[in-house]
């Protein structure tokens, strides 16, 4: 895909209709290197932006390397109220909305070294938080827990202490309502853009070198974030550490899930028709064995450990990658929570 069709499918979708898409490649993605998203957030796809947000995402993808094999633009209200935003960030909902119940094994350790650090045990999710003082916005809240400091506790979970209620909270994923409201409030208006992407480089060395630092402002040039700060500069769009403007899979398994869920099931497509699925089932995996896996619940080791099937899968090279979702799949440490 180049720069060119990036544009044009974008005045396509200034047509209107819920989606705008440039249809299924013509060949089945590789089974070898890395099948991933990359996701254009509304905050560069305004009506104005959207055009050059998606033509720079997909000229820095191109010299990093990088296939674009398909892509779609669906309006931001319409990717709220389809469940798009809930099933991308499955864990980040879940804690903010159900709170310290749903933490991993290892997020409740740093959970616990933080209250001790700071003295304060009252723990909320997101959502519980603002409901604790009645005038609190989602960007308020938002603002408050990054002046405080946001803790990663691990994948998906992070702390903020704060005083939502006049009192100290530690308050789980503070940032989700901001983020959720950028695609349902006035962001709704906007547009998302969505990469169907392989590349023979790792998802690791990609998030690495092209991704970007997470604020927009202080990116690399070069990288995706980068070249999308600039462009927000120039039109005059706010850009932040949560307004980052654009996302690349954390990892193989969720690269997966993403390619299912924004490409392949809009052809009536299965999990097993992606490349990293494809490579699953060949191990004898069933495809609803690997179904399960996608809310990112927590798995139970033997042990009694509990973890993140995405976030575990982070970081870990495609073959490994494989091997720790056979696994998985085959009943060592399974169990969901």
């Amino acid at each position: 895909m180049t720069a060119r069709q990036a544009r044009d499918l974008v005045t396509r979708a200034r047509a209107g209709g819920p989606r705008s898409d440039t249809g299924p490649s013509p060949s089945a993605p590789p089974a070898t290197g890395s099948h991933f998203v990359v996701l254009v957030k509304p905050e560069v796809m305004t009506p104005s932006a959207a055009p050059e947000a998606v033509a720079e995402a997909v000229r820095v993808l191109g010299e990093a390397e990088v296939d674009v094999r398909r892509a779609a633009v669906v309006p931001a209200g319409e990717f709220a109220r389809r469940g798009y935003l809930l099933l991308h960030y499955p864990r980040l909902h879940r804690l903010a909305a159900d709170g310290p119940a749903v933490l991993t094994s290892g997020a409740r350790r740093e959970l616990r070294s933080l209250t001790a650090a700071t003295g304060t045990g009252d723990v909320l999710g997101a959502y519980e938080a603002m409901t604790r003082e009645a005038a609190l916005t989602p960007q308020a809240l938002d603002e408050r827990c990054r002046e405080a400091g946001i803790h990663k506790l691990d994948s998906g979970s992070y702390a903020s202490v704060t005083e939502p209620a006049g009192g100290p909270v530690i308050v789980l994923n503070g940032f989700l309502p901001a983020l959720a409201e950028g695609y349902t409030g006035a962001g709704a208006a906007a547009s998302v853009g969505l990469l169907e992407c392989h590349s023979d480089r790792e998802i690791d060395a990609l998030r690495g070198e092209v991704l970007g630092a997470l604020h927009p402002a202080r990116a690399a040039p070069g990288s995706l974030r980068g070249a999308l700060g600039a462009l927000a500069r120039s039109r005059g769009i706010a850009v932040s550490e949560g307004r980052n403007a654009i996302h690349l899979s954390a990892g193989h398994l969720e690269g997966m899930f993403q390619a299912w869920r924004y490409f392949a099931a809009a052809d009536g497509r299965g999990i097993e028709s992606t490349a990293f699925g494809a490579s699953l089932a060949e191990r004898g995996v069933p495809a609803a064995s690997v179904a399960e896996l996608a809310a990112d619940r927590n798995l139970t080791e033997d042990s009694g450990e509990t973890f993140s099937p995405h976030g575990a899968t982070e970081g870990l090279r495609r073959e490994d990658a494989l091997d720790r979702v056979r696994a998985w799949a085959t009943g060592k440490g399974l169990g969901t929570t």
